[in-house]
Formats: structure tokens, sequence, C-alpha cells
């Protein structure tokens, strides 16, 4: 029996892999969250010059979205047949491939596929890192973990805010792109050069073997009630953080360009503050016995609620609920946590694909939807309509209510046979 000093000094995270395992995946992260977001600042530019309109601005953005998602179930193959230093530090050179294109780029189809590449290459970032975590650190900190990275994923939205919209008034956007690319280079050589191995259950397992481990994921219960609200709610954050978030301030805020850069600032600055001190509050809360599942009941549901209310509200009361819904966040570093260590740790890359797959293809159909539906009212003087902006968070926020409403009344979310590897595996569970 351990004694709580034994206890929290066998919980403890070593200087040696955050410096080899967390800091290569959370500089991953970091550049996949900037370029994610990067067009919510890039939008004017955008449009202007290619002359897109609403629905076409959605769907350049969204087609990030779109080949992330279709490249997850081979990707959850690819993590536990080699491993997610291997895969992650390879597919980042098809980032880097996709930024050059998007710099040099002179048509809206070239765009969209440079996009498309970019979404492709950073598919694994946050599941490779799940996967790597669940390997090396303790279990009960993984969250922790995830909630730092995701933080850094903050900073990146930070980055692709205030310091590119700044950057825009002295370099053309393509030189970010272009910026981009050779970060990402950087990335993939550092992860692959400095992350250790740890040797890949599945690694000899036939390919047909591999994929039916989805057959596991897919027919549990606890996997559809926990993805699925996920998908909404984080889905939702993503499509308006990454994209909509910038037309909304100059749309319905009423704020000129160098305010609603500033503004934008400010929410990745809350989004930052959210991940770390939530992440730290919940790690906290867990390693004294409460339950995950109840912590993201809490936050998914408070981020949905105050969703509602920006809808609502908009305008200028609309802006600080902005910087509140920013820092509560999602709460899906809960989520990836639980259903890593819900399945068996050989299915832990296809678990957190497939959970992906939902995601991003709701975040692709939210972020697309969006721009639709603005373009069913008049555009005055290149901008959308307050009315439209409502309508369409309207439906979105519906769609999350009525998932998070199936999740908040299972009675047993976590009793359908999926299977547990490990009491400590079990306790994120509950």
């Amino acid at each position: 029996m351990f004694t709580n000093k034994n206890k929290h000094r066998s919980d403890a995270l070593s200087l040696r892999l955050l410096a080899t395992v967390w800091l290569p995946f959370s500089f991953g992260y970091f550049l996949s969250y900037g370029l994610r977001n990067v067009n919510a600042v890039l939008a004017p530019e955008l449009t202007g010059e290619f002359g897109l309109s609403a629905a076409q601005l959605g769907l350049l953005t969204s087609s990030y979205y779109v080949a992330f998602a279709l490249v997850q179930l081979p990707a959850g193959l690819l993590l536990d047949r080699f491993g997610p230093r291997r895969v992650h530090a390879s597919l980042m050179l098809v980032a880097a491939a996709g930024c050059a294109l998007h710099a040099f780029g002179h048509s809206f189809s070239q765009l969209a596929f440079g996009r498309a590449l970019i979404g492709i290459g950073l598919a694994v970032g946050l599941m490779s890192a799940v996967k790597a975590f669940s390997q090396w650190f303790p279990a009960t900190r993984v969250p922790l973990a995830l909630n730092l990275l995701l933080a850094c994923g903050g900073i990146g939205a930070l980055v692709a805010a205030g310091p590119v919209g700044w950057a825009l008034y002295h370099v053309s956007w393509r030189v970010v792109f272009a910026v981009c690319a050779v970060l990402l280079l950087a990335g993939s050589s550092f992860l692959y050069f400095i992350t250790p191995d740890r040797g890949e259950a599945g690694a000899q397992d036939s390919w047909s073997a591999l994929a039916a481990g989805f057959a596991t994921v897919f027919s549990s219960a606890t996997f559809w009630r926990l993805s699925l609200v996920m998908a909404a709610v984080s889905g939702t954050y993503s499509a308006v953080q990454s994209l909509w978030i910038g037309p909304w301030l100059r749309d319905v805020g009423g704020l000129a360009r160098d305010s609603a850069i500033l503004m934008m600032t400010w929410f990745a600055l809350a989004s930052i503050l959210g991940f770390t001190v939530i992440g730290a509050g919940c790690d906290r809360l867990i390693r004294r016995g409460a339950k995950p599942l109840t912590l993201y009941k809490i936050q998914s549901g408070a981020g949905v609620g105050l969703f509602g209310l920006i809808t609502l509200a908009g305008g200028s009361l609309g802006l600080p609920l902005w910087i509140a819904y920013f820092l509560i966040g999602s709460g899906g570093a809960l989520v990836l946590a639980i259903l890593s260590h819900k399945f068996p740790a050989h299915l832990s890359g296809r678990v957190t694909t497939a959970n992906n797959v939902l995601m991003f293809a709701i975040a692709f159909a939210f972020q697309w939807g969006i721009g639709a539906a603005l373009d069913q009212w008049p555009v005055i003087d290149g901008r959308y309509s307050p009315a439209g902006y409502q309508a369409a968070f309207g439906v979105l926020f519906g769609v999350q209510l009525a998932v998070y409403a199936l999740l908040v009344i299972a009675e047993n979310p976590t009793s359908d046979g999926a299977g547990v590897a490990s009491p400590t595996r079990a306790n994120l569970t509950r």
C-alpha cells in the first residue's frame, strides 16, 4: 500500500520526459492550432484577393477539417502500428508542403488543396500526443499534460491573431505561410530525433487485424455518448475560433480591423489561461478522487450555456461572453483522457482518431454551414447580416444542447463492456 508521499512520487512528471515527449508534441500542436485559426485574421485578404463568397471562404477554411477527418482512421492504424513519433513527424512534412502551396498558389482550387494538405499533415497532432502521453506519463497526470498541450495550442491561436494580424501591415499573407513551412520542417526534425520510442503492442499485427480493432471502438456505447458530445461542443468551438470569430467581431460586434485583432488576441489569452488553470484544477481534483466524467459535464455544459447566451445577446454584449466562452473551453482533454484509458492500450491510436473523425467532420459541416447560412442574407458594404449569424449560431446551439442532454441523462455511461485495462485506468472513466 502506497503512502501519500509515495503516491505523489509515482505520479511525478520527470523533466526528461517533459523535454523529450511533452515539448516536441506541444510544439507541433502549437503550429497545428495556429494554422487552424489563422484564416480568422486572413479572411479580409483572402476574400479581397480571390473574390470569395461567405460559403467559399467557409469551404476554403474548412477543407482543413474535411481532409483532417478523412485521414483519421488510416492514421489511427499507423499510430498503433508505427508509433506516434514516426507518424506525426512524417505527416508534418506533408503540412509543410501544404503551406508552401498556400504561399505560392494563385487560385481558389490551389489554396483549397494546400489547405487540405495542411489538414492531412497535422491530422494526428493531438491524437499522437494522447497516445504518447498515455504511454509515457502516469495515468492520473494525462489530463494535465493534455491541457498544457492545449494551452500551447492556445499560444498558437494567440500568435495567429495579434502578431500575424499586425505583421500583415508589413508583409504579405503569403510570407506567413512560407514561415510556417520552415517551422513545420523544424518541428518534424525536433520530434523525430528527440522523442524516444516505445514498442507498439500492435506492431506485429496484420493490417486486417488492426482494422478490426475499429469494430471494438464503434460498438462501444460509451464511445458514442462521449464522442458525439465532444464533436458538437468542440466542433463548434473550433469552427468559430478558427474562422468566424473574426468576421463576427466586424459584422456583429461593430469593431474596426485593429480592434478586432486585439479582441481576438484577448480571446486567445483567455483560451491559454483556461487550459492552464482549468487543466491544473482538474488534475488536482482527479488526484483527490473526483470523477473526470462529472468534471467534463460541468465544463462542457458551461460552454454550451455561454454559446447560447452569445447567440441571444449579440453586439457589444457578446464580447465579454466570448471571453468567458474561450476561457471555459470545451473540455475535450477530459474526454480524450477518459477514452484513452477506457480501451486497451493497443487500441489507443484507433479510439482517439475515431473520435477525431466525428469532431472534425462536424467542425467542417459547421464552418461551411455558417458561411452558407450567411449567404442567405444580403451582404452590405462587405459585411454579413447579424441576423444570419444569429440563425446559424442558433442551430449550432440546438445541436450542442441535444447531444449534451443525451450524455447527462445516460444512467451508466461506462457499462457497455468496452473493457478497462487496470484500476488506475478505470478511475479515469468513472
